[in-house]
């Protein structure tokens, strides 16, 4: 990208310098191309407490997520498989968790930031978790 925008400052030096009457009927094409690297990152912003409320609801915190992909990307929450009749709750859209540990949470077929709040419904049975995480995949 470096040598794009030397090449665009000299051609705006080069027609500068030219005599007004010189310019006339003059027309000039400059085509630029840069590359721009693909990221996405998705955050947790937790907050003060993450206790189990009454009706076995924790509070997670809002997620930060981030992605430029053409294509859109997808985030998965990792829980454990031992969660039966527990949930996601991702702006107050109930997603129920897979057995095998991986909830996608999102499936997005476009770049896009957005902020979720999250929280998870731990059912009937509102026991320790043991272990939670995102990750966010780029869709090729």
């Amino acid at each position: 990208m470096r040598w794009s925008k030397m090449l665009a400052v000299a051609a705006t030096l080069l027609f500068a310098a030219m005599p007004a009457h010189s310019m006339q009927g003059v027309s000039q094409t400059i085509r630029l191309r840069a590359h721009v690297p693909m990221i996405c990152n998705v955050q947790l912003q937790q907050p003060l407490a993450g206790v189990t409320s009454a009706d076995g609801i924790v509070n997670l915190g809002t997620t930060q997520e981030f992605c430029n992909a053409p294509r859109g990307y997808r985030i998965i929450l990792q829980h454990p498989t031992d969660l039966a009749d527990a949930a996601a709750v991702s702006d107050a859209l109930r997603i129920p968790l897979s057995a095998s540990g991986e909830t996608v949470l999102v499936n997005s077929d476009h770049p896009d930031f957005k902020l979720r709040h999250l929280a998870l419904d731990l059912g009937d049975d509102p026991s320790q978790i043991s272990r939670l995480g995102l990750r966010i995949e780029i869709k090729y």
